[in-house]
């Protein structure tokens, strides 16, 4: 009985709305939490929250619509179900800051919270925009505990420090003669407009290249959009990006845009640029080999190239030399390229293609002679001539392995970690080549004028050691995106398995290299891989060239009638008499310098 009509009625909804209210403060860490009532014309909004940092107010915000019951019931999961008003919740959405529903169950004394956005999400995916309901039912599933409250906390902190960035940059342009064209949030919500990621690329893309960032240099490419005309240099700088990556469609896209207006480049860039297009164009099966070596060539012989292409065109002239004398061809590349590197000492990636280029023709130039020398000691018993070879040999090793460690060490002090990579597979080449080459100089066989027999034991565990290898450079070319060193490194462990006999694990290595090609469309690799699969690999080629070679020494003096001779035991004295030596074209491996303030870390 209302005892003075004259004063007006508390209504049980409102002392469960106090009750909740009061309740629902006590949760909120006042250190971290300022609650304020939203009582002027509240239209869907009990509560406004602030949360402070380290005693501050922060004034980062965010909203809390509260609901009572008493009588729903529970459903199976625990959860409760509670209308609200379509309408309160587009209102909330329109706040704009982080908003929640909090329902304070009486009975069970406990409070649930949703999120504005997830109910949101919810209705959307029960209706369709036009044909919404005037109430939706919120299934509240989530107790408001401590894990709960710092969730509020974490969103309205990582959602004021974003509002805050992007009103920086809108403060800036609106400044501005020029209108910003657009503003991209990264994954870390930090906040870049497009004309400041132009800029970032046009300043710092060559240094990032050099440090092999292409996945940062892609990352900003992407998120600057929508962009209108940009100069050569970005499109450049982000076509060598992808081209790194493997991403070769989007490559040429973006190269070919800056090669439309290559004129405003600097001369050295320009050229590179046309170098990767090409190769590009080469890789996607575009340009044929033939013309894509024709326009290379025609590329590096320009005097206005960098050093990389300088060295590239050092390489053709050495191929196209037809000079006998093999050591004066690899001497002038040396003299060459030592010039080349001592102009710009500080392009350290640079002296390591140089010194790695040099170290490669000489290991095959020491490979072709220790061949020849070792022609027609194959099949004998005896023949203190492979004594000497094998003294000289192991000195030509020594002096191989011993630089190309100090080599490792330099472009490991200047953390290139590609070339490191490459390095490796340059000694694991050395190191199978050797294992091939003696197999044949000891398994000759005159009755069948062939090569057979097993490979010695400590052969095949050298061989399954570089296997071991070869998986963990497969890992970092992977890692670095540099697909076509990743195929040859495939290509290299299948070779090593079909030299050891090993068809099922090779038919693995193939399946790899098919799954490369495909997902990266390397087209011009299917042709590698098809010769490969015929048969055309460097173990092989060279014991059949081997075998063809000391069967036709063999015919030829079965002929001439001087076949015992041929097999007959040789000491010291009668190779002295006959002038028997080994023959080299180099005496020792050319000096690989180092500038002096960079010693080379030996590991």
């Amino acid at each position: 009985m209302n005892r003075n009509p004259h004063l007006p009625k508390s209504s049980r909804q409102e002392t469960l709305e106090t009750i909740s209210r009061n309740k629902l403060a006590l949760l909120f860490d006042p250190e971290l939490f300022e609650l304020r009532p939203e009582n002027q014309r509240d239209k869907g909004i009990d509560l406004i929250g602030e949360i402070k940092q380290d005693g501050i107010y922060t004034n980062f915000r965010f909203a809390i619509q509260v609901k009572s019951t008493e009588s729903v019931k529970k459903l199976r999961d625990g959860s409760i179900s509670y209308p609200v008003e379509t309408s309160n919740l587009n209102y909330l959405l329109n706040f704009g800051l982080p908003a929640y529903y909090i329902l304070y169950d009486l009975p069970g004394d406990s409070f649930y919270i949703a999120t504005v956005a997830e109910v949101y999400h919810s209705l959307m995916t029960k209706h369709k925009p036009g044909c919404l309901p005037k109430n939706y039912t919120i299934k509240f599933k989530k107790i408001l505990d401590r894990t709960q409250l710092d969730a509020i906390y974490k969103e309205t902190f990582e959602n004021g420090i974003l509002l805050q960035k992007l009103g920086t940059h809108l403060r800036v342009h609106r400044d501005s003669d020029q209108p910003a064209r657009g503003f991209v949030i990264d994954e870390q919500r930090d906040v870049y407009s497009v004309e400041q990621n132009i800029e970032f690329i046009e300043q710092v893309g060559y240094e990032l290249l050099n440090r092999h960032a292409f996945t940062q240099i892609m990352e900003i490419e992407q998120r600057t959009q929508p962009r209108g005309k940009v100069s050569p240099t970005f499109n450049m700088v982000c076509g060598l990006a992808y081209y790194h990556g493997s991403n070769l469609f989007r490559a040429v896209e973006l190269l070919k845009l800056a090669h439309n207006e290559s004129d405003q480049l600097h001369p050295e860039d320009k050229s590179m640029l046309r170098h990767t297009l090409a190769r590009v164009r080469y890789m996607l099966g575009l340009l044929s080999e033939p013309d894509f070596r024709k326009e290379t060539a025609e590329i590096v012989k320009n005097e206005g190239v960098g050093t990389f292409l300088q060295l590239e065109n050092l390489y053709n002239q050495f191929m196209q030399n037809r000079e006998s004398e093999q050591g004066a061809r690899i001497g002038k590349y040396y003299a060459g390229a030592m010039q080349i590197i001592a102009k710009r000492p500080e392009f350290h990636d640079m002296r390591v293609v140089a010194y790695a280029k040099i170290l490669n023709l000489e290991s095959t130039l020491l490979l072709h002679e220790l061949a020849k020398n070792s022609l027609m000691s194959m099949g004998r018993k005896t023949d203190t001539i492979r004594d000497q070879l094998e003294t000289d040999w192991l000195k030509f090793d020594e002096q191989f392995l011993s630089q190309l460690q100090q080599l490792y060490g330099y472009a490991l002090k200047h953390q290139n970690f590609l070339a490191l990579s490459n390095l490796i597979m340059q000694k694991i080449d050395w190191e199978f080549a050797k294992v091939y080459h003696f197999y044949g100089f000891n398994n000759w066989n005159k009755a069948t004028l062939m090569i057979d027999g097993k490979v010695a034991e400590e052969d095949v565990a050298l061989l399954l050691d570089m296997l071991t290898d070869l998986d963990k450079v497969i890992g970092t070319y992977d890692r670095l995106h540099h697909r076509e060193n990743h195929f040859n490194c495939l290509r290299c462990k299948y070779e090593i398995l079909d030299f050891l006999g090993r068809p099922e694990d090779a038919e693995v290595c193939v399946d790899a290299m098919k799954g490369l090609i495909d997902a990266y469309e390397l087209n011009a690799l299917r042709k590698r891989l098809d010769q490969l699969l015929q048969g055309q690999m460097k173990h092989r080629t060279f014991l059949s060239d081997l075998a063809q070679r000391k069967a036709g020494i063999d015919r030829v003096a079965r002929d001439s009638g001087i076949y015992e001779q041929l097999y007959c035991d040789l000491n010291e004295e009668m190779n002295s008499r006959l002038n028997r030596k080994p023959e080299w074209s180099i005496t020792e491996l050319l000096p690989l310098t180092y500038p002096a303030d960079d010693t080379s870390v030996i590991v």
